[in-house]
């Protein structure tokens, strides 16, 4: 009864996300301006450590997977966009790419948090505008409060594309909660930067949200 209750959860989750209208656009130019918006973190790890020259199995390239983390938070920078980033612990295993061995998956997870702390550590100095947050959830309290406290137009993130049905659920359950709370979603998968523009598909905040429960417990 419950595997025939999650399958229809994620059947539903994934009929509303193909319904969603959507618009390649330049975030900048066209979209948000000097809005500041939200990099979800493990959705930017999933980018970056699904580059094929980027080895964790067998190899570890600690470095060039940060370089590559390093090289979009550069290319946002240098075309003005304001941001801040945020990592969430239940969301650890969003940025493990999902063809991976189970003992690749570890390795991806010790980067994961060595990177978060590289950001911590090292880009206020150099860019203090730019927040690295880690929260337990999403659903935290402390995620709420700086949510209430902090203007953000956006959430950057992954949809899980390319990947396996239970990721592709993961990713646009979360996108589900995002616009639930009014904010719209821009895409980092496919995110292209050009000149002074970013480019990328956007989905606007969606008024029709009903089409699930509330997805409490849809991520595992």
């Amino acid at each position: 009864m419950a595997d025939a209750s999650q399958t229809d959860a994620t059947v539903r989750i994934l009929d509303w996300y193909a319904k969603l209208y959507s618009r390649r656009v330049d975030l900048v130019g066209d979209f948000a301006g000097s809005e500041r918006f939200l990099v979800h973190g493990e959705s930017l790890l999933l980018d970056c450590f699904s580059d094929r020259n980027i080895d964790f199995d067998p190899a570890y390239q600690l470095l060039h997977a940060s370089y590559a983390v390093e090289r979009v938070l550069h290319g946002l920078v240098h075309r003005r966009c304001n941001f801040h980033i945020a990592f969430f612990d239940d969301h650890q295993e969003f940025c493990v790419p999902p063809d991976v061995s189970p003992a690749a998956s570890e390795k991806y997870l010790l980067a994961r948090a060595a990177i978060i702390r590289h950001l911590q550590v090292n880009l206020r100095n150099v860019h203090p505008d730019i927040e690295v947050h880690r929260f337990s959830s999403t659903t935290s309290e402390t995620f709420s409060d700086y949510l209430k406290t902090t203007d953000i137009y956006f959430v950057l993130c992954h949809d899980g594309a390319s990947a396996n049905k239970a990721y592709k659920k993961s990713y646009r359950t979360f996108i589900y909660d995002l616009m639930r709370r009014g904010y719209s979603v821009a895409l980092v998968n496919g995110l292209e930067l050009q000149d002074t523009k970013v480019i990328t598909t956007v989905l606007e905040h969606s008024r029709s949200l009903d089409v699930v429960p509330p997805p409490v417990s849809t991520y595992q």
